[in-house]
């Protein structure tokens, strides 16, 4: 199973203690107005900023794709664990998205958009830029090539 970019890690991690920083601040600030204890109120305000980048390490622990033959399988999840399989036949189209921090630090995001039902496209998040385009053509080659044996009648 391949693993996401390491950057990707990083920037879930900060993100995490900002959030943490931030929600922390407000309960915190919340029970102690409630309280009246300041021991508390900062017990509280310390718990977000501790806990949220734990889960942001093991979101990213998490996270794996492979790419096989005939499908594509994506495992991610912390609390609700899921494993997709997405096979190639069923590949409407495949998008590249970079935003401004991503393309600061050279990584990228590739949707995997397939037929089927509502929320039927998969995303996997923090690829190096390089590595987004390889999968791009990759998958895009492999679900041409698995159309022509297929019948949808």
């Amino acid at each position: 199973m391949e693993r996401l970019d390491k950057q990707i890690r990083n920037v879930w991690m900060a993100i995490s203690v900002l959030t943490g920083l931030f929600i922390g601040g407000i309960t915190g600030s919340i029970v102690y107005l409630i309280t009246e204890t300041a021991i508390l109120g900062i017990l509280v305000f310390a718990v977000f900023p501790v806990l949220l980048p734990i889960y942001s390490f093991y979101r990213y622990r998490n996270w794996c794709f492979k790419v096989h033959d005939d499908h594509l399988v994506i495992n991610h999840g912390v609390l609700r664990k899921t494993s997709a399989v997405i096979p190639y036949v069923r590949v409407q189209h495949i998008d590249t998205n970079r935003g401004p921090l991503e393309r600061i630090l050279g990584l990228a995001s590739l949707r995997v958009y397939t037929a089927g039902s509502k929320g039927a496209d998969m995303r996997i998040p923090g690829l190096s830029s390089k590595r987004a385009e390889e999968m791009q053509e990759e998958l895009k080659s492999k679900a041409i090539e698995s159309e022509k044996g297929y019948d949808a009648v």
